[in-house]
This record gives C-alpha cells, structure tokens and sequence, in this order.
C-alpha cells in the first residue's frame, strides 16, 4: 500500500500583511508534488488554512485510492479542528462557534471541510498529525521536511512583497 505524506504551511509578515503558503507530498522520502502561492492583505490562519486546502485539494490528482495518507500541519488552529471535531459543531451551529460568533476564514473552512470528508471515506487510512514547527537542532524527518515547507512558504511571502 502507498503510504503518502503531505506537508503544509503559511507565511505572514504583520509589517507588510503578506502572506504566502506551501504544501508538498512526500513518497519513500522524495517529494511528488509541490503546491504554493502568496495573498496579499492576509493573516497567518489564511495562510495556514491556503496550504492546508491545497494538499486537500490535489491528493485526488496524485492517488485514487487504497492509499494511507498523512496530513502533516504544525497549525494549533487546524489541527484541533479535526481532532476535536470543531467542523461538526460549526455546522450544527450554522457555521457559528461556541460564543456564537461567525467562524472566520468560513469561505476556506466551508471547502476544507467538505473535501475533509470526502477524502476521509475514500482512502484507507487519512489522518491531520501535528508537528512541531520550525526546530533548528536534532530534526526528524517530518520536522526536517516541514522547516522544508515553512521556507518555501517563506519564499512566495517575500515574492509578494517584493511585488508590492
């Protein structure tokens, strides 16, 4: 069975409020396919919610199915999401949180959540696994590659702005 890793991040600057994202597949240690891009005007949710939809959205360009794929984020804000099934309160609750406030990012949230659970009766095993973000000493190999993916998030925020 193919077992695939994705790995996903975002990119924010408050001083110039751009963002940008990166999200890669990784298959026996070599990356498949890479997705990024950059938004101006942004926040750093957005960014991390940009990466995460766009792993979402291309694992059906990669596998079919019989496939264990992990999602790998280092996203508090994604990753309890799905662990604690925040998405289901949200839409019991017409897309509004426990304090009864609109979700925000709910246009990225309302396209995550349906592809979520799409891909999840599809395929085998499909899991959001939080990571430690961005160490610098005695990395493992998911850390490696997701400081891998943090600098090319890094990389299209500092295009964007040098597009400004």
């Amino acid at each position: 069975m193919r077992k695939l890793k994705f790995y996903t991040d975002g990119a924010f600057s408050s001083k110039t409020m751009m963002g940008g994202w990166a999200a890669i597949c990784i298959e026996d240690g070599e990356i498949i396919d890479t997705q990024q891009g950059y938004e101006p005007y942004s926040t750093n949710n957005r960014m991390e919610l940009m990466a995460f939809l766009s792993a979402l959205e291309n694992i059906d360009t990669i596998v079919s199915h019989h496939v264990d794929i992990t999602i790998y984020v280092d996203s508090a804000y994604i990753y309890n999401c799905f662990a604690e099934n925040w998405y289901q309160r949200w839409m019991q609750n017409g897309w509004r949180t426990a304090d009864r406030q609109e979700v925000k990012n709910q246009d990225l949230w309302r396209r995550i959540v349906a592809l979520y659970i799409k891909l999840k009766g599809k395929f085998f095993r499909f899991e959001v696994s939080k990571i430690k973000a961005h160490g610098k000493t005695n990395l493992t190999d998911d850390e490696k590659w997701n400081s891998y993916v943090d600098l090319l998030a890094q990389k299209n925020r500092k295009r964007l702005e040098v597009l400004d």
